[in-house]
């Protein structure tokens, strides 16, 4: 059986596609500030992480030190501005950093010793992170920031961990009905869930940006 941890899974896509892997018998260690999530599976656990704070990162590393892990879905993440917002918000361009790279990178770093030979890293990032978005704008700036910091990340991983042969890559799930999108959204958490699941059995080529299936550009 398969060993993966997905971020951020006590509500929309984290949830959905705990929900998905678990029905394919797979072993999911899945993370919320809160430690709960609604899904209740004997092969799911969820444990409390607060990704903004080195010491909950500290201890959920410590929680899991002898889980060898196949696959990490850094999903957890934070929109803190309003979606018609511009100006820059030093605090909140801090506390989506320490959520969206910071805690995100520390976390992933601390685990790379887990895994076990062809792991995958999927880091979920966004269109609004991309250099490519064809309806830029100046709004959301911390978020966008964050995401494209992230993809970043992906890329400098992807070329550190070749020959470990753990593939890295960020992933782009489109307008999606979340708490972040929006009801009015065109996908749905279930169906961003399957293509999760399907660039995690696909065994992609590591460093690229993916969206439903295909590479996208940066």
């Amino acid at each position: 059986m398969k060993t993966g941890i997905i971020t951020g899974c006590s509500r929309g896509i984290g949830l959905a596609t705990v929900d998905l892997l678990t029905n394919d018998n797979i072993k999911i260690i899945g993370t919320s500030t809160s430690g709960n999530c609604s899904i209740s599976k004997p092969n799911f656990e969820c444990y409390r992480l607060n990704l903004s704070e080195s010491e909950s990162i500290a201890n959920f590393i410590k929680d899991i030190r002898n889980i060898k892990i196949d696959f990490l879905v850094n999903n957890a993440g934070i929109l803190l501005e309003n979606w018609n917002e511009s100006a820059i918000n030093l605090d909140h361009l801090k506390q989506t950093f320490n959520v969206n790279l910071f805690g995100t990178i520390e976390l992933t770093e601390k685990l790379i010793s887990n895994f076990n030979d062809n792991g995958q890293i999927i880091n979920i990032t966004s269109d609004w992170g991309s250099f490519s978005e064809k309806n830029f704008d100046e709004f959301q700036p911390h978020y966008k920031m964050s995401k494209s910091a992230l993809n970043m990340y992906t890329k400098l991983l992807a070329k550190r961990l070749e020959k470990q042969n753990i593939i890295v890559s960020s992933f782009d799930p489109g307008w999606t009905q979340t708490d972040m999108g929006g009801s009015d959204a065109s996908r749905k958490p279930t169906d961003v869930a399957k293509d999760i699941r399907n660039l995690l059995i696909s065994n992609p080529e590591s460093g690229h940006f993916w969206h439903r299936g295909k590479i996208r550009e940066w």
